[in-house]
């Protein structure tokens, strides 16, 4: 798999990070509004949507944390992973069931028109995303570089340092 350039790695970190963080705020600072959007779906019990209610913001405001610092970047992509393809799967079967819920992603009440094709196919590229970052989890600007280990060749090649110390070793 070729490497993205920087541009477009800082994306895969940082879209999902900023969407996980907007989300995790919004349920964070409405807790019954986030236990209506869990409850919504009706896939768990009344138990379990208190867990999860109370611990989705804070996951999503975590991940979102790793991703905009650079740390632990394969398991922030495949947290990143894990969690849209729960989403997807969610609201998949929300929209097959005809539940008449919004998609509760940044919080709300759960009643709704129903989740739609858009809602489910705009956290596809986020998947996408995350794949990338736990497959090539070294990379400029992160902070798991003053942790060992160097970047990988394709990454340091896209930020042309790659060269540089090839012609550096040739005049040595």
């Amino acid at each position: 798999m070729s490497s993205l350039p920087l541009v477009g790695r800082l994306a895969c970190r940082l879209v999902p990070a900023g969407l996980f963080l907007w989300a995790g705020i919004s349920k964070a600072l409405d807790p019954q509004g986030s236990v209506l959007s869990v409850d919504g779906y009706e896939v768990l019990p009344d138990p379990v949507v208190q867990v999860v209610a109370i611990l989705l913001p804070w996951i999503e405001i975590a991940i979102a944390t790793l991703l905009i610092l650079g740390l632990f970047m394969r398991f922030a992509g495949l947290a990143t992973v894990a969690l849209m393809i729960v989403f997807i799967a969610g609201m998949a079967q929300a929209k097959a069931r005809g539940l008449e819920i919004d998609c509760g992603c940044f919080g709300s009440s759960g009643a709704g028109e129903g989740v739609s094709w858009w809602d489910i196919l705009r956290d596809v590229p986020l998947v996408l995303a995350g794949l990338y970052l736990a497959s090539r989890p070294r990379g400029p600007w992160q902070l798991d570089n003053l942790f060992g280990g160097e970047m990988e060749e394709d990454d340091e090649h896209d930020n042309g340092t790659a060269d540089q110390a090839a012609a550096t070793a040739r005049r040595s």
